[in-house]
């Protein structure tokens, strides 16, 4: 069974450890590797948020959560800290298109060729990212992530997202999800927990998420909560693909594709100084 297939725990068993997970996350991997572990069930709960911890979130051990780049979890930073952060990894940013665009074909984009598309601006694009089309009217603004899936749908544009977030709530028959190459900034998945939750069980799957076996060495927990906000103050990089050779493009290629998207907007800004001339006359 894959991860995305283990169903949740509907235990009632006080006992069990709740893993909270927000959107486009894969818990299941840690799930596995912790029954095995410990012998006893971990319980999922999903968060219907894409990043934080959202409002009304029920009580949890552990957070899988979400972050915009160069940020950490809500209360885990100093002098205020209430509860420890681990970085687990860095996200690949996407590029969400409608399905019937002339690079939906594409297997990924270059940043720099961003600019052959318009990019609609929503809640969660990066101030890190290649700017967004400005709204006419703010007002006009996608809410949320399923908001703005829906206009891309329509062909008014495409919009960035991280991968994993993009893949999990785009739809197939009306999108096209292309990884963005060329090592734009993207989000963070962090494990958090309350300080005061910094107990022996939590340490046990903290240091799961960490890839510690059962063979490891187990320190202290404040040891290894100290050890785990170190580790998120790293800088880390996730490995981007390589952009392939550059060569003469084929016919159906990426490399023609996005040529014959550069001449449509060559094209298309050759009419529009052609109609400016003729409103001139």
């Amino acid at each position: 069974m894959s991860d995305a297939e283990l169903p949740l725990s509907s235990t009632t068993n006080t006992s069990a450890l709740r893993l909270g997970f927000t959107r486009g996350t894969t818990p299941g991997k840690w799930a596995k590797r912790w029954e095995r572990a410990s012998g006893s069930p971990l319980e999922l709960v999903p968060i219907e948020t894409p990043f934080g911890r959202g409002s009304g979130t029920p009580e949890i051990d552990v957070m899988l959560e979400r972050t915009r780049a160069g940020e950490r979890p809500e209360g885990s930073s100093e002098p205020d800290r209430s509860r420890h952060a681990m970085l687990l990894y860095t996200e690949t940013v996407a590029l969400v298109l409608p399905a019937d665009h002339e690079l939906a074909k594409s297997n990924g984009i270059p940043v720099a060729d961003l600019v052959l598309v318009t990019l609609l601006d929503h809640p969660y694009h990066f101030p890190q990212w290649p700017a967004a089309q400005p709204w006419d009217d703010p007002a006009w603004m996608p809410t949320g992530v399923k908001a703005a899936l829906e206009l891309v749908a329509t062909g008014a544009g495409a919009i960035l997202l991280p991968l994993p977030l993009a893949r999990h709530l785009s739809d197939k028959r009306a999108h096209s999800v292309l990884p963005v190459t060329g090592e734009p900034a993207g989000s963070e998945i962090w494990a958090s927990w309350e300080v005061d939750r910094d107990a022996a069980d939590v340490q046990q799957l903290v240091g799961i998420m960490r890839g510690r076996t059962a063979r490891s060495s187990r320190p202290t927990a404040a040891g290894t909560a100290d050890r785990a906000d170190a580790i998120a103050r790293k800088s880390t990089k996730q490995a981007q693909p390589k952009p392939p050779a550059k060569k003469g493009p084929k016919p159906g290629s990426r490399g023609a594709q996005l040529a014959a998207a550069k001449e449509k907007a060559e094209r298309a800004k050759a009419l529009r100084r052609a109609e400016k001339k003729r409103k001139r006359r």
